[in-house]
């Protein structure tokens, strides 16, 4: 019966010792965009950027700096960044290695590619 509780008692101390489950989940590692808020005029390295997929296409979700969030998706051809929900039309066109997307009054550079060179 020691044997028992004590080999519960360690398996229970090496369970506590381990990451948290919180911890042990990877993170999607958010990048850092250049965004022009409100009618800004000038960019600036403000918003953050997640990637993931929706239908089969890339999809994008931007953070502005105040906690609001824009979501995006690659046009089937992959030529422009569209708003995926909400009533606002987004303008926007592929430059060689990046998007650049106006949406309302705010304007984005989002990179096709993670590790993409900054502009």
């Amino acid at each position: 019966m020691f044997t028992r509780i004590s080999s519960l008692a360690i398996t229970l101390l090496l369970t506590a010792c381990g990451p948290a489950a919180e911890d042990a989940a990877p993170q999607a590692k958010a990048e850092t965009i250049w965004c022009g808020l409100g009618g800004a005029t000038e960019l600036a390295q403000d918003c953050t950027l997640e990637r993931g997929s929706e239908e089969g296409r890339q999809a994008f979700v931007v953070r502005h700096p105040d906690g609001k969030f824009r979501r995006l998706v690659a046009s089937a051809d992959g030529q422009n960044l569209m708003a995926a929900d909400g009533a606002e039309q987004s303008q926007s066109a592929l430059k060689q290695d990046r998007w650049e997307v106006i949406l309302g009054d705010d304007r984005y550079v989002v990179p096709v590619k993670a590790d993409a060179p900054k502009p």
